[in-house]
């Protein structure tokens, strides 16, 4: 007897933990698979330089003609060295043409399964949040004299002390017809990651925008900050593609009478890894004015030298109407907020799927380390 209801205990067991044996291992053979998949879509996306080789930097840009995708930067002889004007693809409402999602994952060959890429900066710079809860806010001109708070941290939100911090404060000053830069702040972070920008603040600024360069050991990223309340920011589209950069007000409901009004492209401030530069001044005729609707709702400029700079970002002084004055206009985006791609695909798509996974790699773009990161997930049937 004693042995028949050992026997039977065995038995049950087994019928019930051989099938979640099987289960678990089916599991995670499914994961490894979908690790796989998404290791190879990743070096696939960012060792090929694709074809054409310099697709990103055509004029008239027409994804059409786009016959095989990659990130990669053909003159480059070292690997995960990234073209800075096909990643400008990535970016949806790019004045200068863009790639759609589904072209891309038919690309890739991606039938079955979603995913959503982005390229981030190696750690994150948040600005003027006294919660510091993760995310930046504009900074209003009482915070710019009394200090502007900095957090230092990594990706996964562990401040980073020690952390070296420059900005630069550029300034539009009431009354006067111009705008100033040059005043630079610098600091290091704590042990908690954080540390205050006191730059020396003339009186009469009405707008201004910091440039933030933090570096952490040899790795540094660049990120900016602008005026509470800068309306002018979010009506204007920006690119940088090749040696061209372009400006254009953004179609929409709404944008017809938010847009109303010339404005004039009275200066472009590029910013690299060095600091910032003036390479253009403009003149106020029809060359540079910007409206909507009409012949000039797009402003395009070559500029041969552009290349030299390594743009990361541009700083635009527009005069604009209602009531007439200066703003300072930060673009492309995501650039001037330190990233390259936002979010290029589903960003909520993995929250809904069975199985999903995450792979990064470093990456090089205009000399400047970030992070691509691709989610893959396996799609719905």
């Amino acid at each position: 007897m004693i042995g028949l209801i050992i026997t039977g205990i065995i038995a049950v067991s087994a019928f019930v933990v051989i099938p979640n044996l099987s289960y678990v291992n089916l599991l995670y053979t499914d994961q490894q698979q979908l690790r796989n998949i998404a290791l190879d879509t990743l070096k696939a996306m960012l060792l090929e330089a694709g074809y054409p080789a310099n697709w990103g930097t055509t004029y008239n840009f027409d994804p059409d003609q786009v016959e095989r995708f990659g990130l990669a930067l053909a003159e480059s002889s070292s690997f995960y060295v990234l073209d800075p004007d096909k990643v400008q693809r990535l970016v949806v409402g790019n004045p200068a043409g863009f790639m759609e999602y589904e072209d891309i994952h038919t690309e890739l060959a991606l039938q079955g399964y979603g995913f959503n890429f982005r390229i981030i900066p190696p750690f994150k710079v948040i600005v003027n949040d006294v919660d510091f809860d993760g995310e930046s806010n504009p900074i209003t001109l009482a915070n710019l004299t009394e200090g502007v708070d900095v957090l230092v941290t990594y990706n996964t939100g562990s401040p980073i002390p020690k952390a070296s911090v420059e900005a630069i404060l550029l300034y539009v000053l009431k009354g006067k017809d111009t705008f100033y830069t040059g005043i630079e702040a610098y600091n290091t972070t704590n042990a908690l990651g954080k540390c205050t920008m006191n730059p020396d603040v003339p009186d009469g600024i009405t707008d201004f925008v910091l440039v933030f360069k933090v570096t952490v050991a040899d790795v540094t990223t660049i990120t900016s900050s602008y005026k509470e309340g800068f309306g002018e920011q979010h009506i204007m589209n920006a690119s940088i593609v090749g040696e061209n950069i372009t400006l254009s007000i953004p179609e929409g409901p709404g944008w017809e009478k938010g847009s109303a009004g010339t404005r004039w492209v009275d200066n472009v401030i590029v910013v690299n890894k060095e600091g910032a530069w003036i390479i253009y001044n403009g003149t106020r005729s029809d060359e540079d004015k910007i409206t909507w609707g009409g012949e000039n709702w797009i402003w395009s400029r070559l500029f041969s030298s552009l290349s030299y700079y390594n743009p990361l970002f541009i700083i635009v002084n527009l005069s604009v109407p209602n009531p007439r004055r200066l703003v300072l206009f930060l673009g492309p985006d995501p650039n001037w907020m330190g990233m390259r791609v936002e979010a290029f695909g589903d960003p909520t798509g993995s929250g809904g799927a069975t199985s999903a996974v995450t792979v990064q790699r470093d990456v090089i773009i205009s000399e400047m380390t970030y992070i691509a990161e691709l989610i893959l997930w396996k799609e719905s049937p």
